[in-house]
């Protein structure tokens, strides 16, 4: 793919950063991206790139042209489920949720960073086929086991109001464009703090609203699943 947005910003006759900034990314996105080699943009952040260079998303993943008439090889099933099952296999589940660095256990002793591009793509869980701007973190220490262990792959809603009691990433910003983010459960709020409980060991931690950039919800296993 990195070829065909090469082709299309030189046909455009733009820079790499020019095409980035009408892309609506990060001015070095492109540069970044072509200097990775092999990488390709997936999910909303292929979607900005269609609508800010107004090229087909079709165009962009080199999808054959419906004209075409060639047939395609027979195709080797390997899907044993019955033909009443709806639920896609794992391996059917697009990979497009972005993994935005980890999510601490603790807060203000070594909580980690948010990074300002995925570090990874996980598959999309089903349920989530319409969520548009949910995003992964990997959780970092061990205050929130057992309920969440280090390593522990969690899917953040930043659009479903979290409720008290449910569990919440906070994002904290340090300084200009510098976030931390830590994980916990939501227990009060006030006029001038949040406050999120702690497992392991138990402890209730106040943070200053002041510092709060965003306070999203950690989705449990039965809102992912459907169960």
């Amino acid at each position: 793919m990195t070829e065909i947005l090469k082709e299309i910003i030189a046909a455009k006759g733009l820079t790499w950063e020019a095409a980035s900034v009408q892309s609506n990314m990060e001015r070095s996105y492109f540069r970044k991206l072509f200097e990775r080699g092999g990488a390709s943009p997936r999910g909303q952040t292929l979607k900005k790139i269609s609508d800010g260079l107004g090229i087909p998303m079709s165009k962009l993943l080199n999808e054959a042209d419906d004209s075409e008439t060639t047939t395609p090889p027979p195709a080797v099933t390997t899907d044993v489920r019955p033909a009443s099952a709806t639920m896609p296999l794992p391996m059917e589940m697009i990979k497009d949720v972005p993994v935005m660095g980890t999510a601490a256990g603790s807060h203000l002793r070594g909580a980690f960073q948010l990074s300002a591009e995925p570090v990874d793509y996980v598959r999309r869980p089903i349920t989530l086929m319409k969520a548009r701007n949910v995003y992964s973190l990997y959780v970092e220490g061990s205050s929130m086991e057992p309920q969440y262990n280090p390593g522990d792959l969690i899917y953040v809603h930043p659009d479903k109001p979290p409720r008290f009691g449910d569990a919440v990433v906070i994002q904290c910003q340090l300084q200009e464009g510098i976030f931390e983010a830590t994980i916990g459960i939501l227990s009060r709020r006030s006029a001038d703090t949040v406050t999120i409980r702690k497992h392991n060991p138990s402890a209730e931690i106040d943070i200053p609203k002041a510092t709060i950039a965003a306070i999203h919800k950690v989705l449990s296993n039965n809102e992912i699943y459907g169960v």
